[in-house]
This record gives C-alpha cells, structure tokens and sequence, in this order.
C-alpha cells in the first residue's frame, strides 16, 4: 500500500466514518420525535373522542334523572317499600 492510499484511509475512518454515523444516529432521533408526537396526537385524539361520548351520556343520564316520570317512579317506589316495611 502507497503512502497516499493509507493517507485516504485515515481520512476516511477519522473524519467521514464519524461524520456518517452522527448523521445517521441525528436522523433516527429526529424520526423518532415525529413518531413519537404522532402517537401523542392519536392519543389525545381517542381521549378528546372518549370524553365527547361521556359527556353525551352523562347528559341523557340527566335527562332521565331530572324527568318527572322517573322522580314520580322513585317516589312510588319508596312508598311501596315502605309500606311493605310497616306491615312486617
């Protein structure tokens, strides 16, 4: 091997090697933070879905709690009850 051919050798593994390899190592971080804020989206996302439907089932409950039919239906209830208590 001539002087110059071992010269470019060196060159190579001192200076582009490590040049190659940070290069490469930055770009998969940097892939890696895009993926990961991807996910975080997706996740936010199916929470923001999640809490919609709670809330749209939180309001029927309401509506059906706040309903006169159903409080007179408790009431009724309770008055059963506890006329089968006073006759025991």
């Amino acid at each position: 091997m001539d002087e110059g051919m071992l010269f470019v050798l060196i060159i190579l593994f001192a200076f582009v090697l490590p040049i190659v390899i940070i290069g490469t190592w930055t770009s998969h971080k940097k892939d890696m933070a895009k993926l990961n804020a991807n996910l975080n989206d997706s996740e936010k996302s199916n929470i923001k879905n999640e809490l919609a439907a709670v809330k749209s089932r939180l309001e029927v409950l309401e509506a059906i709690v706040t309903d006169k039919k159903y409080q007179l239906s408790e009431e009724i209830s309770g008055l059963r009850s506890a006329e089968k208590s006073s006759m025991n």
